[in-house]
C-alpha cells in the first residue's frame, strides 16, 4: 500500500476515533453525575470536528473554510476545529455548569478560544492557565544509570483535557460555542 493511502487510511480512522470519543466525553459522564432533580440534567451539549482549510478563493484571495471530516481526506498535519454547543432546555437557569473536554491522542493541542477555559497536563487530575503549569519529564543517561526528572514549563502539546466552568447562570433558553482547535499528529 503506498504511503498517501496509508496516511489517508490512518486520518480517516483519527477522524472516526475524534468523533466517537467526543460524543461519548460528553453524554456518558455529564449524564452519569447529575441526577434527573439537577437543572443541569437540562443542559444539552452537542460536539463536532471541523477541519481547517486555507485555500484561494475565486479572486485568487487566500480564505479559510471548514469542513465537515466527511467532505474532505483528513491527514497528518491537517488544523481541527472542535466545537462544543451548549444549549439551556429547561425551564429554569443553570448554575454549576462545567464542560470537561479530552485532547485525543492522535491530536495535538493548538489553542482554545476563550481565555478563561482552564487545561490539564496530567490527564485530567489537575486545571490550570497553560502558562502556571509544568510538566516533569523523565530521562536516563543509560540503561544502567538511574533516571533524573527535569521540570519544565507545560507545552500546547502536553495539554490532555481542556475544562469550562461557567462562573454566570446559564439563563432558561440560552446557547453558546465552546471552541479549541489542535493538529492531527
Amino acid at each position: 500500500m503506498s504511503s498517501i493511502r496509508t496516511l489517508l487510511i490512518e486520518g480517516a480512522f483519527v477522524v472516526g476515533i475524534l468523533m466517537a470519543g467526543i460524543t461519548t466525553a460528553h453524554a456518558a459522564p455529564l449524564q452519569a453525575a447529575i441526577q434527573s432533580v439537577d437543572p443541569r440534567a437540562n443542559m444539552k451539549i452537542e460536539s463536532a470536528v471541523l477541519v481547517e482549510r486555507t485555500e484561494p478563493d475565486a479572486t485568487g484571495q487566500e480564505t479559510t473554510k471548514l469542513y465537515k471530516p466527511t467532505e474532505v481526506k483528513v491527514i497528518p498535519g491537517d488544523k481541527l476545529v472542535f466545537v462544543n454547543t451548549y444549549r439551556n432546555t429547561g425551564g429554569a437557569a443553570v448554575t454549576g455548569f462545567v464542560v470537561n473536554n479530552p485532547v485525543h491522542k492522535a491530536v495535538t493541542f493548538t489553542g482554545v478560544n476563550e481565555d478563561w477555559a482552564l487545561v490539564s497536563v496530567d490527564g485530567g487530575q489537575n486545571f490550570g492557565k497553560l502558562t502556571e503549569l509544568t510538566v516533569t519529564d523523565t530521562a536516563s543517561e543509560s540503561d544502567d544509570a538511574p533516571s533524573t526528572s527535569i521540570a519544565r514549563a507545560a507545552q500546547p502539546s502536553d495539554v490532555t483535557h481542556i475544562r469550562w466552568t461557567f462562573d454566570q447562570a446559564i439563563a432558561s433558553g440560552a446557547s453558546g460555542e465552546l471552541r479549541f482547535s489542535g493538529i492531527v499528529k
